[in-house]
């Protein structure tokens, strides 16, 4: 009896304090959900504000090449933006221990290559395969090797944080015709008939 009556004391508590841990655990989420989403967050997970990754106004759009084209290397890659402000990127001195809030609806473009489109508001990588347009320019050439490739031209503020701005298209990249020897072979034999004129001109006399 009092090694049963023991028992039940001990598991009643053992209840009692899981049902505490999870009341805390609960908590913990609820504060996680209210916290800002990796969407808001920069690539240091602090929160950037007053900047709408998500809802831009501007728009962008890949004028070359078309979706689908077959093109040599290396490519030139041309875009154009509307009501959104290109800024070259600001180079850190590592003297602030802040860096200044980017503006909204302003940065810079980048072309990915074969990585997809970044989700609004998280870090567009400094890595391969990710190519910045940093002094705020519209236009790039890449060196791809002949193949096939997705590409995704996208926006993003001055710290390098996506913008739900984009444009995607895929092409295919093929080696370049080398046919000219043909040309000049043809050119060299242009020349003819000069020893059949000779003879020709000593018949009339």
């Amino acid at each position: 009896m009092t090694r049963s009556s023991t028992r039940r004391r001990y598991l009643t508590a053992s209840v009692t304090a899981s049902i505490v841990a999870l009341a805390g655990c609960s908590d913990l989420i609820e504060d996680y959900d209210e916290d800002d989403g990796p969407e808001e967050e920069n690539g240091d997970g602090e929160q950037v504000e007053d900047v709408d990754h998500e809802n831009p106004e501007g728009e962008l759009e890949v004028v070359s090449p078309d979706d689908g084209d077959e093109v040599t290397s290396p490519v030139e890659i041309e875009m154009d933006v509307e009501d959104f402000e290109l800024q070259a990127v600001e180079d850190d001195d590592g003297d602030d221990d802040e860096a200044d809030a980017p503006d909204d609806g302003a940065g810079h473009l980048h072309v990915i290559v074969d990585e997809g489109c970044v989700d609004p508001g998280y870090l567009i990588p400094l890595e391969d395969g990710y190519h910045h347009l940093s002094e705020g320019e519209t236009e790039t050439e890449l060196d791809l090797e002949p193949g096939e490739y997705d590409l995704c031209a996208q926006a993003g503020d001055d710290q390098h944080n996506a913008y739900d701005m984009t444009d995607e298209l895929s092409i295919e990249i093929v080696e370049e015709d080398a046919d000219t020897d043909d040309e000049s072979e043809t050119d060299d034999d242009g020349g003819t008939g000069t020893g059949d004129g000779d003879d020709d001109g000593n018949d009339e006399n």
